[in-house]
């Protein structure tokens, strides 16, 4: 970059001989030096981008112009998180018939349990109908995952998993719940619709990686798995309207 100063003999080519954008700067007598050396910059800046490729502009070429037209710049480099909001959404209910992929349905029991059983003829009444309550976002954030609750037609029983003696566990609980979710706090009744084949699968959000599963042996409780392969559990169910 070449300067070309009528009275001030100081400013020399050589003060800012890294620069190659050519510039002809003609400083009156009485300026103040420090608006001399904002002109110049607003000056190189403007030149220095005409002439870059066109690709974004980043902090880091304004940290270079800076070092280059005046000492160099030094700057704190601060971090922040964000939380992660714990609401979600309502958004509709949907009821479904389920069966596992053994075609056992759920029956409930008193107290409050649920059974995964053959039924037949007039026994397929016994079978629950399972009310899913789906909320928004539908898909959760970087995931295939859509989050819902899931109660007991016709009932106030909703499914929850939570932890007891560290070790999850599937029960019912009567509750109501209505309008938005506050995970933070009804959490243990959020579960991850997940789409698997033709099939779906329940993870529960209050303890991830553990799926709804349902015996191999006829007539036994409903419970939950970190082991989705296994032999004797199925975590695989169709869903039918």
């Amino acid at each position: 970059m070449q300067f070309c100063a009528l009275e001030q003999p100081y400013l020399t080519k050589k003060a800012f001989q890294t620069s190659e954008v050519e510039i002809q700067v003609a400083a009156t007598k009485n300026e103040p030096l420090k608006s001399f050396r904002k002109a110049v910059l607003i000056v190189v800046a403007s030149e220095t981008l005409r002439k870059c490729p066109a690709r974004l502009f980043s902090d880091e070429d304004l940290l270079d112009i800076l070092s280059t037209i005046l000492e160099p710049v030094t700057f704190d480099i601060g971090s922040s998180t964000e939380a992660t909001s714990s609401i979600y959404h309502f958004w509709k209910n949907i009821v479904y018939n389920i069966q596992d992929t053994d075609h056992k349905s759920l029956v409930f029991k008193e107290p409050a349990q649920l059974v995964a059983m053959h039924l037949q003829g007039l026994n397929m009444e016994q079978a629950v109908k399972l009310k899913m309550s789906v909320y928004r976002p539908k898909i959760e954030a970087g995931t295939q995952k859509v989050p819902v609750v899931l109660s007991i037609q016709r009932g106030k029983f909703y499914i929850s998993c939570v932890s007891k003696d560290g070790q999850p566990v599937l029960q019912l609980e009567e509750a109501t719940i209505q309008g938005n979710l506050d995970k933070s706090q009804l959490g243990r009744f959020l579960f991850y619709k997940i789409a698997n084949g033709k099939h779906t699968r329940f993870e529960s959000a209050e303890c991830p990686e553990w799926f709804i599963c349902t015996s191999s042996q006829n007539d036994e409780a409903v419970a939950v798995t970190k082991q989705p392969g296994g032999p004797r559990v199925i975590v695989d169910y169709s869903l039918t309207s």
